[in-house]
Protein backbone atom coordinates (compact mmCIF):
# COMPACT_ATOMS: atom_id res chain seq x y z
CA UNK A 1 0.00 0.00 0.00
CA UNK A 2 1.26 3.48 -0.79
CA UNK A 3 1.63 5.31 2.48
CA UNK A 4 -0.61 8.29 3.25
CA UNK A 5 2.26 10.11 4.93
CA UNK A 6 2.62 13.60 3.51
CA UNK A 7 6.38 13.19 3.09
CA UNK A 8 6.12 9.95 1.11
CA UNK A 9 7.83 10.59 -2.26
CA UNK A 10 5.12 8.63 -4.09
CA UNK A 11 2.48 10.89 -2.57
CA UNK A 12 4.52 14.01 -3.32
CA UNK A 13 4.92 12.95 -6.93
CA UNK A 14 1.21 12.40 -7.42
CA UNK A 15 0.46 15.68 -5.65
CA UNK A 16 2.74 17.47 -8.11
CA UNK A 17 0.26 16.66 -10.86
CA UNK A 18 -2.59 18.05 -8.79
CA UNK A 19 -0.81 21.24 -7.72
CA UNK A 20 0.28 22.05 -11.25
CA UNK A 21 -3.14 21.25 -12.72
CA UNK A 22 -4.91 24.29 -11.21
CA UNK A 23 -2.39 26.79 -12.60
CA UNK A 24 -2.33 24.98 -15.91
CA UNK A 25 -6.13 25.10 -16.23
CA UNK A 26 -6.17 28.87 -15.67
CA UNK A 27 -3.63 29.41 -18.42
CA UNK A 28 -5.19 26.95 -20.86
CA UNK A 29 -8.55 28.68 -20.42
CA UNK A 30 -6.93 31.96 -21.48
CA UNK A 31 -5.37 30.25 -24.48
CA UNK A 32 -8.72 28.71 -25.45
CA UNK A 33 -10.40 32.12 -25.18
CA UNK A 34 -7.90 33.49 -27.69
CA UNK A 35 -9.46 31.26 -30.36
CA UNK A 36 -12.33 33.76 -30.29
CA UNK A 37 -10.40 36.88 -29.28
CA UNK A 38 -7.97 36.42 -32.16
CA UNK A 39 -10.87 36.29 -34.59
CA UNK A 40 -12.29 39.53 -33.17
CA UNK A 41 -8.90 41.27 -33.29
CA UNK A 42 -8.58 40.30 -36.94
CA UNK A 43 -11.60 42.48 -37.75
CA UNK A 44 -9.44 45.56 -37.10
CA UNK A 45 -7.34 44.71 -40.13
CA UNK A 46 -10.12 44.84 -42.72
CA UNK A 47 -10.17 47.94 -44.87
CA UNK A 48 -13.70 49.36 -44.94
CA UNK A 49 -12.99 52.05 -47.52
CA UNK A 50 -15.29 50.18 -49.91
CA UNK A 51 -18.59 48.36 -49.54
CA UNK A 52 -16.79 45.14 -50.47
CA UNK A 53 -14.40 45.57 -47.54
CA UNK A 54 -17.30 46.23 -45.18
CA UNK A 55 -19.07 43.09 -46.36
CA UNK A 56 -15.91 41.01 -45.87
CA UNK A 57 -15.52 42.34 -42.34
CA UNK A 58 -19.16 41.67 -41.48
CA UNK A 59 -18.92 38.12 -42.81
CA UNK A 60 -15.76 37.59 -40.76
CA UNK A 61 -17.57 38.84 -37.65
CA UNK A 62 -20.42 36.41 -38.29
CA UNK A 63 -17.89 33.56 -38.50
CA UNK A 64 -16.33 34.66 -35.21
CA UNK A 65 -19.71 34.41 -33.53
CA UNK A 66 -20.91 31.16 -35.08
CA UNK A 67 -17.63 29.22 -35.33
CA UNK A 68 -14.90 30.62 -33.08
CA UNK A 69 -17.02 31.46 -30.06
CA UNK A 70 -18.38 27.90 -29.59
CA UNK A 71 -14.85 26.56 -30.16
CA UNK A 72 -13.71 28.25 -26.93
CA UNK A 73 -15.93 26.07 -24.75
CA UNK A 74 -15.00 22.96 -26.72
CA UNK A 75 -11.29 23.70 -26.30
CA UNK A 76 -11.71 24.30 -22.57
CA UNK A 77 -13.50 20.96 -22.21
CA UNK A 78 -10.74 19.20 -24.14
CA UNK A 79 -8.09 20.70 -21.86
CA UNK A 80 -10.19 19.89 -18.81
CA UNK A 81 -9.61 16.17 -19.38
CA UNK A 82 -5.90 16.64 -18.66
CA UNK A 83 -6.28 19.14 -15.82
CA UNK A 84 -9.09 17.25 -14.05
CA UNK A 85 -7.14 14.02 -14.32
CA UNK A 86 -4.10 15.72 -12.79
CA UNK A 87 -6.24 17.17 -10.01
CA UNK A 88 -7.82 13.77 -9.35
CA UNK A 89 -4.42 12.08 -9.10
CA UNK A 90 -3.40 14.69 -6.55
CA UNK A 91 -6.59 14.13 -4.54
CA UNK A 92 -6.21 10.36 -4.58
CA UNK A 93 -2.69 10.79 -3.25
CA UNK A 94 -3.93 12.49 -0.08
CA UNK A 95 -7.14 10.50 0.43
CA UNK A 96 -9.31 13.42 -0.67
CA UNK A 97 -12.62 13.00 -2.50
CA UNK A 98 -12.56 13.29 -6.28
CA UNK A 99 -15.25 15.61 -7.61
CA UNK A 100 -16.33 16.88 -11.01
CA UNK A 101 -18.96 19.23 -12.39
CA UNK A 102 -22.16 18.02 -14.04
CA UNK A 103 -21.00 18.97 -17.54
CA UNK A 104 -18.07 16.58 -17.27
CA UNK A 105 -20.44 13.66 -17.75
CA UNK A 106 -21.13 14.89 -21.30
CA UNK A 107 -17.46 15.00 -22.22
CA UNK A 108 -17.66 12.59 -25.16
CA UNK A 109 -20.19 14.81 -26.90
CA UNK A 110 -17.98 17.83 -26.22
CA UNK A 111 -14.89 16.10 -27.64
CA UNK A 112 -16.78 15.03 -30.75
CA UNK A 113 -17.87 18.64 -31.30
CA UNK A 114 -14.35 20.04 -30.80
CA UNK A 115 -13.51 22.14 -33.87
CA UNK A 116 -11.16 25.09 -34.37
CA UNK A 117 -12.00 27.04 -37.55
CA UNK A 118 -9.25 28.48 -39.73
CA UNK A 119 -8.61 29.57 -43.30
CA UNK A 120 -7.35 26.06 -44.06
CA UNK A 121 -10.50 24.37 -42.74
CA UNK A 122 -11.75 23.18 -39.38
CA UNK A 123 -9.37 21.26 -37.12
CA UNK A 124 -10.92 18.52 -35.00
CA UNK A 125 -9.63 15.96 -32.53
CA UNK A 126 -8.64 12.60 -34.05
CA UNK A 127 -11.12 9.85 -33.22
CA UNK A 128 -8.45 8.08 -31.18
CA UNK A 129 -8.13 11.16 -28.98
CA UNK A 130 -11.91 11.38 -28.59
CA UNK A 131 -12.05 7.73 -27.52
CA UNK A 132 -9.15 7.91 -25.07
CA UNK A 133 -10.30 11.26 -23.69
CA UNK A 134 -13.65 9.64 -22.97
CA UNK A 135 -11.89 6.74 -21.25
CA UNK A 136 -10.03 9.12 -18.94
CA UNK A 137 -13.28 10.94 -18.20
CA UNK A 138 -14.92 7.60 -17.38
CA UNK A 139 -12.08 6.81 -15.00
CA UNK A 140 -12.58 10.08 -13.11
CA UNK A 141 -16.35 9.57 -13.10
CA UNK A 142 -15.84 6.08 -11.69
CA UNK A 143 -13.73 7.46 -8.86
CA UNK A 144 -16.50 9.90 -8.02
CA UNK A 145 -19.43 7.51 -7.91
CA UNK A 146 -17.52 4.77 -6.07
CA UNK A 147 -15.86 7.28 -3.72
CA UNK A 148 -12.54 5.58 -4.38
CA UNK A 149 -9.49 7.04 -2.69
CA UNK A 150 -5.73 6.60 -2.75
CA UNK A 151 -5.95 2.82 -2.98
CA UNK A 152 -6.52 3.10 -6.72
CA UNK A 153 -3.58 5.43 -7.35
CA UNK A 154 -1.17 2.78 -8.57
CA UNK A 155 -3.53 1.04 -10.98
CA UNK A 156 -4.98 4.37 -12.10
CA UNK A 157 -1.60 5.58 -13.31
CA UNK A 158 -0.74 2.22 -14.88
CA UNK A 159 -4.06 1.76 -16.68
CA UNK A 160 -4.41 5.37 -17.80
CA UNK A 161 -0.93 5.83 -19.24
CA UNK A 162 -1.61 4.51 -22.73
CA UNK A 163 -4.88 6.46 -23.19
CA UNK A 164 -3.20 9.59 -21.80
CA UNK A 165 -0.37 9.36 -24.34
CA UNK A 166 -2.83 9.04 -27.22
CA UNK A 167 -5.06 11.82 -25.94
CA UNK A 168 -2.32 14.36 -25.23
CA UNK A 169 -0.76 13.77 -28.66
CA UNK A 170 -4.13 14.37 -30.32
CA UNK A 171 -4.66 17.50 -28.22
CA UNK A 172 -1.21 18.80 -29.11
CA UNK A 173 -1.79 18.31 -32.84
CA UNK A 174 -5.22 19.94 -32.68
CA UNK A 175 -3.92 23.07 -30.93
CA UNK A 176 -0.85 23.31 -33.11
CA UNK A 177 -2.82 22.98 -36.34
CA UNK A 178 -5.95 24.80 -35.20
CA UNK A 179 -4.57 27.62 -33.06
CA UNK A 180 -0.87 28.22 -33.86
CA UNK A 181 -0.94 27.36 -37.56
CA UNK A 182 -4.62 28.24 -37.96
CA UNK A 183 -6.37 31.00 -36.03
CA UNK A 184 -3.20 32.84 -34.98
CA UNK A 185 -1.62 32.63 -38.43
CA UNK A 186 -4.84 33.89 -40.02
CA UNK A 187 -4.82 36.96 -37.79
CA UNK A 188 -1.11 37.56 -38.32
CA UNK A 189 -1.38 37.31 -42.11
CA UNK A 190 -4.28 39.77 -42.11
CA UNK A 191 -2.37 42.19 -39.85
CA UNK A 192 0.80 42.03 -41.97
CA UNK A 193 -1.15 42.67 -45.15
CA UNK A 194 -2.97 45.59 -43.53
CA UNK A 195 0.15 47.30 -42.18
CA UNK A 196 2.25 46.60 -45.27
CA UNK A 197 -0.35 48.33 -47.43
CA UNK A 198 -0.61 51.47 -45.31
CA UNK A 199 3.11 51.68 -44.56
CA UNK A 200 3.74 51.61 -48.31
CA UNK A 201 1.21 54.40 -48.79
CA UNK A 202 2.77 56.55 -46.06
CA UNK A 203 6.27 55.93 -47.34
CA UNK A 204 5.22 57.54 -50.61
CA UNK A 205 2.65 60.11 -49.55
CA UNK A 206 2.79 60.64 -45.79
CA UNK A 207 5.11 62.43 -43.39
CA UNK A 208 8.10 60.78 -41.76
CA UNK A 209 6.40 61.04 -38.38
CA UNK A 210 3.24 59.28 -39.61
CA UNK A 211 5.34 56.59 -41.25
CA UNK A 212 7.41 55.95 -38.12
CA UNK A 213 4.32 55.91 -35.89
CA UNK A 214 2.58 53.30 -38.02
CA UNK A 215 5.76 51.25 -38.28
CA UNK A 216 6.08 51.27 -34.47
CA UNK A 217 2.44 50.23 -34.09
CA UNK A 218 2.99 47.41 -36.58
CA UNK A 219 6.03 46.20 -34.65
CA UNK A 220 4.09 46.08 -31.37
CA UNK A 221 1.27 44.10 -32.97
CA UNK A 222 3.70 41.57 -34.45
CA UNK A 223 5.45 41.19 -31.08
CA UNK A 224 2.11 40.21 -29.55
CA UNK A 225 1.84 37.38 -32.07
CA UNK A 226 5.24 36.13 -30.93
CA UNK A 227 4.07 36.20 -27.29
CA UNK A 228 0.89 34.25 -27.95
CA UNK A 229 2.76 31.75 -30.11
CA UNK A 230 5.29 31.31 -27.30
CA UNK A 231 2.44 30.77 -24.83
CA UNK A 232 0.95 28.09 -27.08
CA UNK A 233 4.34 26.38 -27.45
CA UNK A 234 4.71 26.40 -23.65
CA UNK A 235 1.26 24.83 -23.40
CA UNK A 236 2.29 22.05 -25.77
CA UNK A 237 5.56 21.53 -23.89
CA UNK A 238 3.65 21.19 -20.60
CA UNK A 239 1.33 18.59 -22.11
CA UNK A 240 4.29 16.62 -23.44
CA UNK A 241 6.26 16.77 -20.20
CA UNK A 242 3.20 15.77 -18.19
CA UNK A 243 2.70 12.75 -20.43
CA UNK A 244 6.39 11.84 -20.16
CA UNK A 245 6.40 12.14 -16.36
CA UNK A 246 3.23 10.06 -16.19
CA UNK A 247 4.89 7.26 -18.16
CA UNK A 248 7.90 7.35 -15.84
CA UNK A 249 5.58 7.04 -12.85
CA UNK A 250 3.77 4.17 -14.55
CA UNK A 251 7.06 2.34 -15.07
CA UNK A 252 7.99 2.71 -11.39
CA UNK A 253 4.52 1.77 -10.12
CA UNK A 254 4.40 -1.27 -12.39
CA UNK A 255 7.92 -2.39 -11.51
CA UNK A 256 8.51 -6.05 -12.32
CA UNK A 257 4.81 -6.89 -12.24
CA UNK A 258 2.99 -8.08 -15.31
CA UNK A 259 1.08 -5.25 -17.01
CA UNK A 260 -2.64 -5.51 -16.25
CA UNK A 261 -4.82 -6.87 -19.02
CA UNK A 262 -6.97 -4.63 -21.18
CA UNK A 263 -10.01 -6.26 -19.60
CA UNK A 264 -8.75 -5.32 -16.15
CA UNK A 265 -8.12 -1.70 -17.10
CA UNK A 266 -11.42 -1.42 -18.93
CA UNK A 267 -13.23 -1.83 -15.62
CA UNK A 268 -11.82 1.62 -14.84
CA UNK A 269 -11.71 3.13 -18.30
CA UNK A 270 -15.29 2.17 -19.15
CA UNK A 271 -16.65 2.73 -15.66
CA UNK A 272 -20.17 4.02 -15.22
CA UNK A 273 -22.27 4.64 -12.15
CA UNK A 274 -23.92 1.26 -12.57
CA UNK A 275 -20.71 -0.74 -12.12
CA UNK A 276 -19.06 1.10 -9.23
CA UNK A 277 -19.24 -2.22 -7.36
CA UNK A 278 -16.95 -3.74 -9.99
CA UNK A 279 -14.41 -0.97 -9.39
CA UNK A 280 -14.35 -1.72 -5.68
CA UNK A 281 -14.18 -5.49 -6.13
CA UNK A 282 -11.38 -5.42 -8.69
CA UNK A 283 -9.37 -3.16 -6.41
CA UNK A 284 -9.83 -5.60 -3.54
CA UNK A 285 -8.38 -8.47 -5.55
CA UNK A 286 -5.75 -6.62 -7.60
CA UNK A 287 -2.13 -7.73 -7.41
CA UNK A 288 -0.65 -4.26 -7.90
CA UNK A 289 -1.31 -3.08 -4.35
CA UNK A 290 2.19 -3.78 -3.03
CA UNK A 291 4.65 -1.50 -1.24
CA UNK A 292 7.25 0.43 -3.21
CA UNK A 293 10.86 -0.38 -2.39
CA UNK A 294 13.27 2.28 -1.18
CA UNK A 295 14.83 2.31 -4.64
CA UNK A 296 11.43 2.81 -6.26
CA UNK A 297 10.56 5.58 -3.82
CA UNK A 298 13.81 7.35 -4.72
CA UNK A 299 12.94 7.03 -8.41
CA UNK A 300 9.49 8.48 -7.83
CA UNK A 301 10.93 11.38 -5.86
CA UNK A 302 13.35 12.15 -8.67
CA UNK A 303 10.49 12.13 -11.20
CA UNK A 304 8.49 14.52 -9.01
CA UNK A 305 11.37 16.95 -8.55
CA UNK A 306 12.29 16.97 -12.23
CA UNK A 307 8.65 17.44 -13.22
CA UNK A 308 8.25 20.50 -11.03
CA UNK A 309 11.56 21.96 -12.24
CA UNK A 310 10.48 21.59 -15.86
CA UNK A 311 6.86 22.67 -15.52
CA UNK A 312 7.06 25.67 -13.20
CA UNK A 313 9.07 27.92 -15.57
CA UNK A 314 6.82 26.92 -18.47
CA UNK A 315 3.73 27.84 -16.47
CA UNK A 316 5.29 31.17 -15.53
CA UNK A 317 6.27 31.87 -19.13
CA UNK A 318 2.82 30.94 -20.38
CA UNK A 319 1.15 33.21 -17.84
CA UNK A 320 3.50 36.09 -18.66
CA UNK A 321 3.00 35.80 -22.41
CA UNK A 322 -0.79 35.71 -22.08
CA UNK A 323 -1.03 38.97 -20.09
Amino acid sequence: MISSCGTDPAIQSAQSFGLMAADFENNTDKLAEDIYNSCIRKLSYFSVASSQGTTQRDNALANCQTLNKPAVGEAKNANKIVTDYGTSIGKLAVDDIVKFDDEFNNIKNALNKFSIPSANGNVTLPQGAVNTGTQIANLIFGWVVSQERKGTLREAIICTDKPLQTYTKGLENAFRDGYINGVLNDEEDRAKSYYDFYITQLRQLGTSRDFMELERESSEVLQNFVKRRNAAESYIAIINKTAQAHTKLKDVFLGDSEPPSEEYCNIYLKAKESNSTAINSVHQRNSLDTPLTLKELAQVQKIALNYRKEIEPLLQKMEQELK
